[in-house]
């Protein structure tokens, strides 16, 4: 990962594109002279109220793209930018997805609602890695959640993109039900490597189906949410066993996390 010279430095970004995801969650478009890699986060700042870690989506050229939910004074003040305005943030912090694992082999990616935005770079680049057989299941909890819409088409044409609804609606002819229901359909080698990011019982349900499946726990890597703080390994609000979130991930493979991740109290 990157070296910041001073990782409690503010940075800034011109906001220079905005799109309304849904009701409350607006993608960002933030110019910027820093590099990042798939995978990580920024602590995004708002003067007088605190900040917020939000996964980088992207980054096309000179811009940082993150996709944010407004639940919260941090995220509702961020949510309310327009173009030409300023972001504050910190970062990048984090590890990054390990896609060299899938080096010509096969390479699933699980998402779930805003979990999208932590895997859609990764699985942007899938593309250009040499990967045999590229797969994407995406669950959201109905139409109105759906993110990166206007993605769609361009991630059918290099993948197998697969979508489904929780909750059935008119203006929807796709799939329906949850990711684990889709799951059980595709069959997938042994060797097969997965990125996951989505709600804790997701996560869960599809590595025990993945193991059922002949998968290797320690071919699954995934992303964790967590309530993060101070982004330094510092304050311990994140921690999973002997690991910060924040600061040792936020991606880990599973393995190595399997003991706490799934303990009933987490």
């Amino acid at each position: 990962m990157f070296k910041l010279e001073n990782p409690y430095a503010l940075r800034r970004g011109r906001v220079a594109k905005v799109i309304k995801e849904t009701e409350n969650i607006y993608t960002f478009y933030i110019e910027t002279e820093e590099q990042a890699r798939p995978g990580q986060y920024n602590m995004l700042y708002a003067f007088g109220m605190g900040e917020a870690p939000i996964t980088i989506a992207s980054m096309e050229g000179e811009y940082l793209v993150h996709t944010v939910r407004a639940v919260g004074d941090v995220t509702r003040h961020i949510d309310e930018l327009k173009e030409g305005e300023i972001l504050y943030y910190r970062g990048p912090y984090g590890n990054t997805w390990d896609i060299e694992r899938a080096h010509k082999g096969e390479l699933l990616i699980i998402s779930g609602g805003l979990g999208l935005a932590a895997t859609r770079w990764v699985f942007e680049q899938a593309k250009t890695h040499h990967i045999k057989r590229l797969i994407h299941i995406y669950g959201s909890k109905d139409y109105h959640s759906l993110l990166y819409r206007y993605l769609y088409e361009h991630w059918h044409s290099y993948s197998e993109f697969y979508i489904t609804l929780e909750r059935p609606d008119p203006r929807w002819n796709g799939r329906v039900g949850l990711v684990t229901d889709l799951l059980r359909e595709i069959e997938l080698k042994e060797d097969t490597v997965v990125f996951t990011c989505g709600p804790d019982p997701m996560v869960k349900a599809c590595v025990s189906l993945l193991e059922n499946k002949g998968i290797k726990v320690y071919n699954i890597y995934a992303s964790l949410e967590r309530h993060m703080k101070c982004s330094l390994g510092t304050c311990g609000h994140c921690m999973i066993g002997p690991y910060f979130v924040c600061k040792d991930g936020p991606i880990f493979r599973y393995d190595l996390i399997r003991e706490y991740f799934e303990r009933k109290e987490v």
